[in-house]
């Protein structure tokens, strides 16, 4: 005589695991509580699979960042930001010492352009001579 299940056992699983033992009871064409019993009974069927699902969880688990790496990267970034700074100093220093190294140009010492020249002005009213043609044109077109 066979007696029909009454009893509820409640077990836990992660989601691949149990996907797995879904998988599992759907290609055998039973239920999932038809499996779990028989693989009870005979551990050693389903031991492989259980352990994949396993190896699968914690491949899928998320990842906490390595301490090791964690202090390397800041180390190297660090690093980077000390070169940075470093060159930008040096550059800084060899920038000053190129405009200390070449003299200001005296205004003395250079020799006017032409364009450079500026007319001369004077006091007196006898330094400016007399009008000419071109003064008598700019009267009459109305420039000064």
């Amino acid at each position: 005589m066979t007696t029909k299940p009454s009893e509820r056992i409640v077990v836990f699983v992660t989601p691949a695991q149990k996907l797995a033992i879904t998988s599992t009871a759907d290609g055998l064409g039973i239920s999932v509580s038809e499996l779990m019993r028989r693989a009870v009974l005979s551990f050693n069927a389903t031991s492989e699979q259980v352990k994949v699902a396993g190896l699968v969880d914690k491949l899928r688990a998320p990842k906490t960042p390595d301490p090791l790496n964690v202090a390397l990267r800041q180390v190297a970034e660090r690093a980077a930001a000390r070169e940075a700074r470093d060159a930008a100093q040096v550059a800084k220093v060899a920038s000053k010492r190129t405009l200390a190294a070449e003299p200001p140009a005296t205004l003395a010492a250079r020799k006017p352009d032409m364009g450079d020249v500026l007319p001369e002005t004077c006091d007196s009213e006898e330094d400016l001579g007399s009008p000419d043609e071109s003064d008598k044109d700019a009267s009459l077109s109305g420039r000064s």
